[in-house]
């Protein structure tokens, strides 16, 4: 009983602190939550009229692919550089003043990501219509979020321990960050590229994109190892970033 009273304390508090942050951010902005789609569609417009008639020529349904691509690195990227200031920057002074759960300020972080995401799919619902997809394929993608977040969470409470130790590491993972947009296959496909397929088996961001744009997008069942890879990423992260966190959280 006391695990699942520690449970619960945890997810309410991440989730309270989550409601703050967010309406902190948009408290004063004009035009509040169009923020959160202004990015991926500067992006996306950019990058379709770049790369469309290039690398997107051989993709079936290019718009669609080149939009949940942008949605879902985004989460990741907002998600982890967000842990890499956590603890330093935005809540030091609370951790110096009260005893909580610590992993509550990256949980948080998770429910925000959450909650912009939340737009960013209405955005691709209605690309969907447009474009004539059935929307069936999103009953699956609750799922492949949830383990989504299961990764991002165990990444960012890496990140943001060991950023206490290595105040550089904010810098470094921004630059690492910009490298794997470029090493994702995003606005481009793999096809039958050898060198880069075998580099991306070893990118989890490639497993969760892939799955998602399979069957949200073309409504196929992922294969197998795409769906073993996704699984063996998203449990090794969390139980390293718990095992990390609680070593240095003190």
């Amino acid at each position: 009983m006391s695990r699942i009273s520690k449970l619960k304390a945890f997810f309410g508090l991440s989730f309270q602190l989550a409601k703050a942050g967010f309406k902190l951010r948009n408290e004063g902005s004009y035009l509040g939550i169009f923020w959160y789609l202004l990015n991926p569609i500067l992006l996306f417009v950019l990058l379709f009229f770049v790369f469309s008639d290039r690398l997107g020529t051989g993709i079936p349904q290019y718009p669609l692919y080149l939009l949940l691509g942008i949605i879902i690195f985004n989460f990741f990227q907002n998600a982890t550089l967000e842990a890499t200031r956590t603890i330093i920057k935005e809540y030091a002074g609370l951790i110096k003043s009260i005893n909580f759960p610590r992993e509550s300020l990256i949980g948080s972080i998770i429910f925000k990501s959450i909650f912009s995401h939340l737009f960013e799919i209405i955005l691709f619902i209605i690309f969907l219509l447009v474009f004539g997809n059935q929307l069936t394929g999103l009953v699956f993608y609750p799922i492949v979020i949830l383990f989504f977040c299961f990764f991002i969470f165990g990444s960012s409470l890496i990140l943001s321990s060991l950023t206490v130790y290595f105040f550089d590491l904010e810098n470094i993972w921004n630059f690492a960050v910009r490298l794997l947009w470029l090493g994702t296959p995003i606005f481009y496909a793999i096809g039958g590229q050898t060198k880069l397929l075998y580099i991306n088996l070893f990118n989890p961001l490639y497993y969760f994109i892939t799955i998602a744009r399979e069957v949200v997008i073309y409504g196929k069942i992922p294969e197998l190892w795409l769906i073993l890879g996704c699984l063996t990423f998203s449990f090794v992260s969390l139980l390293i970033g718990l095992l990390i966190f609680d070593k240095l959280k003190n």
